[in-house]
């Protein structure tokens, strides 16, 4: 996969300050297919990508595996099912954040989101990406909300759509 195909028009564009984020479009896609077919329960998985020039490229992500706690108000990823994948099939590829939905909810995040952002915050991943999707509780129509938070900083950041 190319940075390349992580710009517009393929991809939509979230800004934060001088902060970029490139989503592809067929990632919001497969993303807005995973929360129907899970709905009415959470889900999720990983966001994968590259940092180019300090914009990230949100390229790929997976989805929650079998081993993954889901419920109506809560998502535990399969964590050993995430490294491997990271890892093994994906290896071109970097860890971006995670994605999740909330079926039936607005799109913010609860204090226990803010939480588990906050612990993927490490000394050699100082910033993370967070997509969530909201929408009914058939998840027929989500809307996608991108956050960022970096490390040493307050809070987690809404990204706006933006323009190129």
């Amino acid at each position: 996969m190319s940075v390349a195909c992580a710009t517009a028009p393929g991809a939509v564009l979230y800004v934060s300050g001088s902060y970029r984020v490139w989503v592809r479009h067929a990632v919001l896609a497969k993303a807005q297919r995973l929360a129907r077919v899970r709905a009415p329960l959470e889900t999720g998985g990983l966001l994968l990508g590259q940092v180019v020039d300090g914009e990230a490229h949100v390229l790929a992500l997976t989805g929650p595996g079998r081993r993954a706690r889901r419920s109506r108000l809560g998502y535990e990823s399969d964590g050993t099912r995430d490294t491997w994948l990271v890892a093994r099939v994906h290896p071109q590829l970097r860890y971006l954040g995670d994605w999740h939905t909330h079926p039936g909810g607005p799109a913010v995040l609860s204090a226990t989101d803010v939480a588990s952002i906050r612990g993927t915050l490490t000394p050699s991943r100082p910033e993370v990406l967070h997509l969530l999707l909201a929408g009914p509780a058939d998840m027929a129509s989500p809307v996608a909300a991108v956050f960022t938070m970096v490390r040493g900083e307050a809070g987690v950041r809404r990204m706006k759509e933006g323009r190129e």
